[in-house]
């Protein structure tokens, strides 16, 4: 068997809390509320405790923390001495590699832009704006709190600020033109030159609004040929001012990709902190198998449980042919694919569906890599639910 963990360590802290929850999103979020910051103070750095005790116990191998990422919810949200202290005690306990990726989302709302100055000084070196568009009938219509004004003080203020900033766009809405979609891309490019670009076709999640919306007939969504030319679109777009598709939804100019999500796709070392964060380990003590620590989903929950104390909601070994097809699946998303050395068992690539999505050349495969064909990438879905299955 392969040795399949690497030495990269990653480590995401989630904020539940937004200033309002909008109707697409399927995130562990919640609405804004009166917290005790010293309590989330002690839970948070009990969790890292907690976690460094499971590395040791583990044999989790790791050089340094080379990725942290802020994600929720709203992280621009949070009070600045959490992050501070988050960022204090991570570095005592598992130390930084010298050039550590640290990412926080932040929205474009007023509040959150009179932060960035500080955010950045506290050490945050790479800022996400969740911008999801420059049009203002869209924004409303995804239940945004800011407009395209504040989108754009935002991305200049950002620029200004980080060296590495990134952002995340919505596209492919019902009643928007391809046409107007580039003009949007063609603006933030132009005019802001993100080092990162992130962008999502519009899709409607279970226990969302737009779900409840979409099933009484009340919203309705781009069919499957619009889709497809949408996303074939935006693709040749991007490429066409230097950023490369390097993830399905992902694009980044050269040396800009984000590390911290490239830990999860290359099925590496991460640890979770955070109301329904989770951690993903690979333990060198019980035959190279991967564990995973799974937090309580509820804030208070979460909260209640390691203010004073830690406790988990569940850990877990996971069963070695789960493992390879998490390898698998979550690989494929990368447009270079994954390495085969890095599966446990090469027998899964010798399965009748995956042979079959081979010779219809849906799924490419040489002697060290094997990836989906990147005309095909549209149907992602689709084609990691046959491997799945």
């Amino acid at each position: 068997m392969n040795l399949t963990y690497k030495n990269n360590l990653g480590l995401y802290i989630h904020w539940p809390y937004c200033e309002s929850k909008c109707p697409y999103c399927d995130f562990n979020s919640h609405t804004t509320e009166s917290i005790n910051e010293e309590d989330w103070i002690h839970a948070y750095v009990n969790q890292l405790h907690a976690m460094k005790e499971m590395l040791i116990k583990h044999n989790v191998k790791f050089n340094k923390l080379n990725t942290i990422f802020f994600g929720g919810g709203t992280p621009s949200l949070m009070p600045l001495k959490i992050i501070d202290k988050i960022l204090n005690t991570a570095n005592k306990l598992f130390n930084f590699e010298e050039n550590i990726e640290i990412t926080l989302e932040a929205n474009p709302g007023s509040s959150e832009r009179e932060k960035f100055l500080d955010i950045k000084q506290i050490g945050v070196n790479r800022l996400s704006l969740g911008i999801q568009s420059l049009n203002d009938t869209n924004l409303n219509f995804l239940g945004r709190k800011h407009n395209y004004k504040d989108a754009i003080i935002a991305l200049e203020l950002g620029k200004k600020t980080f060296s590495n900033v990134s952002i995340d766009l919505i596209y492919g809405l019902k009643n928007q033109k391809i046409i107007e979609w580039e003009i949007e891309l063609s603006n933030v490019i132009k005019n802001f030159k993100p080092n990162h670009i992130s962008v999502y076709q519009l899709t409607i999640e279970e226990g969302t609004k737009f779900y409840s919306d979409y099933k009484k007939g009340l919203l309705k969504v781009i069919d499957d040929d619009l889709s497809a030319d949408f996303y074939d679109n935006t693709n040749s777009f991007l490429e066409n001012f230097d950023y490369k598709r390097y993830e399905v939804s992902n694009h980044a100019r050269n040396n800009f990709e984000c590390n911290h999500n490239l830990n999860y796709w290359n099925s590496d070392n991460w640890i979770g902190i955070g109301p329904g964060a989770y951690s993903r380990l690979w333990s060198s003590n019980d035959d190279n198998k991967r564990f995973e620590i799974e937090n309580y989903k509820s804030p208070k929950s979460w909260l209640s449980k390691n203010t004073h104390d830690v406790e988990f909601k569940k850990i877990s070994f996971i069963d070695n042919s789960e493992t390879n097809i998490d390898i698998l699946i979550m690989g494929l998303r990368l447009s270079k694919g994954i390495k085969i050395s890095k599966l446990l068992d090469k027998k899964i690539i010798k399965n009748e569906k995956i042979i079959n999505l081979i010779n219809e050349k849906i799924i490419i495969i040489n002697k060290e890599t094997i990836k989906v064909n990147k005309n095909y990438m549209i149907k992602l879905n689709a084609i990691l639910q046959q491997i799945i299955n």
